[in-house]
């Protein structure tokens, strides 16, 4: 690599880790000391965090969730062992974690019995009962073996035990260097490549480093989404201010089926650009108008609403067109996969993750 090049890759790594990278769990009342050590309550708030961000939500509420978990103690087996399933999810509406809450409290509680499952005998002088550190030994320090184990806690895919590996590598230094895949295509995206040994190595083979760099892209592609999921946002309070005017234009000339119809057409309006100022949508929504939640079910939607506003005065049809185009392209963007749907356009079932993260 010429020398200027080189400096390019130094420099870009640097600012990665030292600009935008961050220890894992420092986002939690967690001691520094504690967090930056394999203890047994670190590597379960490590499991706890990867569970959590692994859903379709947005980062700021997996940051505050993780962190009310864990001034909860719920990152002591004892504790979370102890607890009721109701217990969980009661925690997890007061945190806020409304629309999965009841899907992590079961998770919550298939990670504990996992735990003490397998991982409650003592063995060997250094480990205690109930210890993840315990799965390190069992794995002989494999990242296979460890990718392999953790997955067997029911609730736990692919993308929980990247983010796992992503933050418990400053603390199991035999999973270093790591980096998830989407974090990965982030790199490559700004020009570091995906050689992952090369990265480590600039980083002294540092793992604490190596698990602030991996956590520096995640934040830089958040940042990036964010971007989108704002001119996103911007375009369905567009749609709701739309269909409102476009509905107040139905009572003019008045009759009864355009009253009728400019009456729902409000209403659509108002949700559409209600649900963007929304800081967590209530359950009833995802329960009664589940198909607001993708690009595919909203997109549908819009359409619908277009085509009942296309009628009359020409002012109408402009502002069907509108709402019809833009339902057209959300179809278009349920079959592009590079492109993630904010959290409140999201159906519960898809492979969405970490905190749209």
């Amino acid at each position: 690599m010429p020398e200027y090049r080189q400096q390019d890759f130094d420099d870009e790594i640097e600012m990665v880790t030292n600009t935008y990278g961050s220890l894992p769990l420092s986002h939690t009342p967690m001691d520094e000391t504690l967090r930056t050590k394999p203890t047994p309550n670190t590597v379960l708030a490590m499991v706890i965090d990867a569970l959590v961000k692994s859903r379709p939500i947005s980062h700021q509420l997996a940051q505050s969730t993780v962190a009310g978990l864990i001034e909860d103690d719920y990152h002591n087996i004892d504790k979370l062992s102890g607890t009721s399933w109701e217990e969980r999810t009661n925690l997890l509406r007061q945190v806020g974690y409304n629309r999965y809450r009841e899907q992590c409290a079961t998770n919550l509680g298939n990670l504990s019995d996992f735990v003490l499952a397998k991982y409650d005998s003592r063995t060997d002088i250094e480990r205690l009962d109930g210890d993840l550190n315990n799965l390190l030994d069992a794995a002989h320090e494999s990242r296979e073996g460890v990718r392999t184990r953790i997955k067997e806690i029911k609730g736990v895919g692919d993308l929980d035990v990247e983010i796992f590996l992503d933050n418990v590598q400053s603390v199991w230094p035999s999973m270093a260097p790591f980096v998830d895949s989407r974090s990965l295509h982030t790199a490559e995206e700004i020009g570091l490549g995906n050689d992952v040994q090369a990265i480590y190595s600039h980083l002294k083979g540092d793992p604490m480093k190596m698990s602030k760099f991996a956590n520096g892209l995640s934040e830089i592609r958040l940042e990036h989404k964010q971007h989108e999921i704002e001119e996103i946002r911007l375009v369905n309070i567009a749609v709701g201010v739309i269909m409102v005017l476009g509905g107040i234009s139905q009572f003019f000339p008045p009759s009864m089926s355009s009253i009728v119809v400019g009456v729902y057409v409000i209403v659509f309006g108002l949700v559409v650009a209600g649900l963007e100022f929304l800081p967590n949508v209530p359950d009833y929504v995802y329960r009664y108008a589940s198909f607001l939640f993708s690009f595919l079910g909203r997109g549908i939607f819009y359409i619908f609403v277009g085509c009942i506003m296309l009628h009359g005065h020409v002012l109408r049809e402009i502002a069907a067109s509108i709402v019809g185009i833009t339902g057209i392209g959300y179809l278009v963007l349920e079959f592009i996969p590079s492109i993630e749907p904010p959290s409140n356009m999201r159906e519960s079932d898809q492979g969405w993750g970490a905190e749209q993260v």
